[in-house]
């Protein structure tokens, strides 16, 4: 709960989607300013009355419902926290409160109800801000073999990147690479890099002639397809869409210059763990021919 406790108090210091999470009126009245004040004070006993009075006369506000259950909370009142928890639920679906729900059976020693709570909270984006391992409220659940089954849950939806099959296709390229073309004569570097948990992948080539760009690649799951992104010191940019298929990762894109449409294929094909091939194709009759502009062999690096 302390986790929680301190992202609660960044929402209320911000205003942080309180109208999403909380559902409190736009200006609150002065006696739920009161209210909060009391709570950020940490007066847990004076702080619960206090909301207790404003739900009196504004059942639906969501914050107040909120902070009465952490004001119970830290009262180690945990069926009456509970309860105001259900009803910031209820009105807006808040996680935190889902998650908070379940620390209360926690310490009720009602495993079954915690798990299920704890599950709901997890799928409903609680995720991104719980610690399951330094949460000391749910210190009786550790043992239990399903602990273990939340914990794996939350680092899935935390980073979904990472345990996405489509996101990891592209993960054959990453790496420090020397780059050849078919005559064996060294073309440049390459330094392919994860970033954002595995959500994309970075390309930063460097010519061994002159020049040097660099790439972003991402899996985008809404479309089911793989794009990039290029830029490079001449100033052209590229941008293709694919789909890894057949043991390859093949894009598409189009250029127009001077009036002219070429189309693009570039293809990353898997030779080995330490090779990889990258084929540039390109037609100006709408696809009817290709031709080869670039056929490059990556060794990586030792």
């Amino acid at each position: 709960m302390k986790t929680i406790l301190t992202a609660l108090l960044l929402f209320i210091f911000i205003g942080f989607f309180d109208e999403e999470l909380y559902a409190q009126p736009a200006n609150p009245a002065p006696a739920m300013t009161a209210a909060v004040e009391l709570y950020n004070r940490k007066s847990f006993p004076e702080a619960a009355a206090a909301f207790e009075a404003v739900l009196k006369t504004e059942p639906q506000n969501g914050r107040a419902w909120y902070l009465l259950g952490m004001s119970r909370h830290s009262l180690g009142q945990w069926e009456p926290a509970i309860a105001a928890f259900e009803k910031n639920v209820a009105i807006v679906g808040n996680p935190i409160a889902m998650y908070n729900i379940a620390c209360g059976y926690a310490h009720l020693n009602k495993p079954d109800k915690a798990f299920e709570w704890l599950e709901k909270s997890l799928n409903n984006g609680a995720a991104y801000t719980v610690d399951l391992d330094k949460d000391s409220d749910l210190e009786s659940l550790r043992k239990d073999a399903r602990f273990a089954k939340m914990r794996e849950l939350a680092e899935h939806q935390k980073y979904p990147c990472k345990y996405s099959p489509e996101a990891r296709q592209f993960d054959f390229w990453v790496g420090e690479w020397d780059v050849f073309n078919p005559a064996g004569q060294k073309a440049g570097t390459n330094s392919v890099q994860l970033f954002s948990d595995g959500c994309g992948i970075l390309e930063n080539w460097t010519s061994a002639v002159a020049g040097d760009g660099k790439s972003i690649n991402f899996y985008d799951p809404g479309t089911g397809k793989w794009y990039q992104s290029w830029i490079g010191t001449g100033g052209g940019a590229l941008r293709y869409a694919g789909n890894f298929r057949d043991g390859a990762m093949r894009f598409e894109g189009e250029t127009i210059s001077g009036g002219q449409k070429t189309l693009q294929k570039l293809t990353f094909t898997k030779i080995d763990e330490n090779t990889v091939r990258q084929l540039f194709e390109a037609s100006n009759d709408d696809g009817k021919t290709w031709s080869i502009t670039y056929d490059l062999k990556y060794v990586r690096k030792k």
